[in-house]
């Protein structure tokens, strides 16, 4: 006799298909394809999953509770007022983080940071979707930088991006190009002369938007380093991504979960017949798989509706 699966509603009011949320959404589902069952409503459900303090409705959650829906709150991080105007995003961890029967975050870093308004909860870490993010057909020349960004955010610290780039020009590598993926400032794609505001005569190429984990894979296998030096990440599913795809990250702010997710990544590292060890590649990468999210995630759900 075949058990019955527990049933999982996320609320989800939010339209954006690009970024870190909707990384994380798309691999909760692959992950746990054939072991839960996603239900389009709270009625059906066992456990009420916020995945994003910001993509949910308060009062269809609070039916839900008064109801007696089990509910899971996922923090990422502490959404900025300014880019939530019409919300609370502090007061709402607070609010939903009391009323869970689990917390979820991120990382030990977004714990610490995040927990002071959401409470107590454990960390389950952000995987990767190894099907698309992986070695298969890298080809890179060694001189390949990339910046990629889904939200013009301050956070993200293009201009350091950019500084960082042309250090490296400078210091390390005549050679080195720049790939800019995602959004970047509108001044620069409508005024081409000014360069990026590189004091070097380096090549810059703007790959544009990428709208599938395909094409950003695929611009990551082509590139040899990423440019990470974004502020308060709690665990960014770029760095996992790049580090799958066998990029070296360059530039890591210390402040956030960025260094976390490097650290609990591994790889290693050959070198392409030059005595210097100038042109490096990745030759063997081990990062947490959505599969074994999934798999945690499937764990504390069981406890939950125990």
């Amino acid at each position: 006799m075949e058990v019955e699966k527990i049933k999982i509603y996320i609320p989800n009011i939010s339209g954006t298909k690009i970024g870190g949320g909707w990384s994380f959404l798309r691999n909760l589902k692959k992950g746990l394809d054939g072991k839960v069952q996603f239900v389009d409503n709270w009625h059906d459900c066992d456990i009420v999953f916020i995945f994003g303090i910001t993509t949910m409705d308060k009062g269809e959650v609070h039916q839900a509770i008064n109801a007696g829906k089990k509910l899971i709150l996922r923090v990422d991080n502490i959404p900025r007022k300014s880019r939530n105007k019409r919300q609370s995003p502090a007061e709402r961890l607070k609010e939903f983080g009391e009323l869970s029967h689990m917390v979820v975050y991120q990382s030990e870093w977004c714990k610490e940071y995040a927990g002071y308004f959401a409470g107590e909860g454990v960390i389950i870490n952000n995987g990767v979707d190894t099907e698309v993010f992986n070695l298969e057909d890298r080809e890179s020349d060694g001189h390949t930088y990339l910046y990629i960004d889904y939200n013009p955010n301050p956070n993200k610290r293009f201009e350091e991006a950019i500084y960082r780039f042309e250090m490296a020009w400078r210091e390390k590598d005549k050679q080195a190009k720049l790939v800019i993926a995602g959004n970047a400032p509108k001044e620069y794609l409508e005024h081409p002369e000014y360069n990026w505001d590189l004091n070097v005569p380096a090549k810059v190429e703007y790959y544009g938007i990428c709208n599938t984990p395909q094409e950003v894979a695929d611009v990551m296998k082509h590139s040899d380093y990423l440019i990470y030096p974004s502020f308060a990440e709690a665990y960014p599913n770029t760095v996992l991504e790049a580090l799958a795809c066998g990029m070296e990250i360059e530039c890591m702010n210390f402040e956030g979960g960025t260094v976390e997710a490097y650290n609990n990544s591994h790889y290693n590292v050959g070198i392409d017949g030059n005595p210097k060890g100038e042109h490096t590649h990745i030759e063997e990468v081990k990062v947490k798989t959505i599969q074994e999210m999934g798999e945690e995630y499937l764990k504390l759900f069981e406890l939950v509706i125990k």
